[in-house]
């Protein structure tokens, strides 16, 4: 029975592989074809969709609630990152709480290697900032957030802050 767990994971891990590697040469031929600056906007409004949509599906079939403070919230984006990303991205990376405040900070993305081997990092915006407002949005939470460095901006890591702040 372990083995065919570990099999089903394995076969779901490569899934969400192809799955990235379709977006990734998706995005590159909307650049071909409509620009940076379009494609930029358009992926950024499609992450932030998905994101809002996937987050809802969670909490309508209660295998997420909404958060009360941001240990919870951050508890929330492993859950969307270990369901969303391949090979445990982002899931344990080294996060930092202040107050209401979340620090997350990660050395190594997926998107960040696959725009650097297409040499198209130099006017990419990072969807990671769409992600997190698409969800926050479902919860119900002001998108407080900032990205603080960057992998795509030249930095040899990323440092993003999440604010917990319900709407009111």
């Amino acid at each position: 029975m372990e083995s065919r767990i570990h099999a089903l994971k394995k076969e779901l891990n490569t899934t969400k592989q192809l799955w990235w590697l379709h977006d990734s040469y998706w995005h590159a031929t909307m650049i071909r074809e409509l620009g940076e600056e379009r494609a930029n906007q358009l992926n950024l409004e499609a992450n932030e969709r998905f994101f809002r949509k996937y987050t809802l599906m969670l909490l309508r079939s209660k295998a997420i609630t909404r958060p009360t403070n941001i240990q919870e919230l951050m508890d929330i984006f492993k859950r969307l990152w270990t369901d969303c990303f391949f090979d445990d991205l982002y899931v344990n990376d080294t996060i930092t709480f202040e107050g209401n405040t979340a620090t997350w900070t990660g050395c190594h993305c997926h998107a960040y290697d696959s725009l650097t081997n297409a040499k198209m990092t130099d006017n990419y915006a990072c969807g990671c900032q769409a992600i997190r407002t698409g969800a926050m949005k479902a919860l119900r939470l002001n998108p407080v957030h900032s990205i603080k460095k960057s992998l795509i901006r030249g930095d040899d890591h990323c440092v993003i802050t999440t604010s917990f702040e319900p709407k009111a």
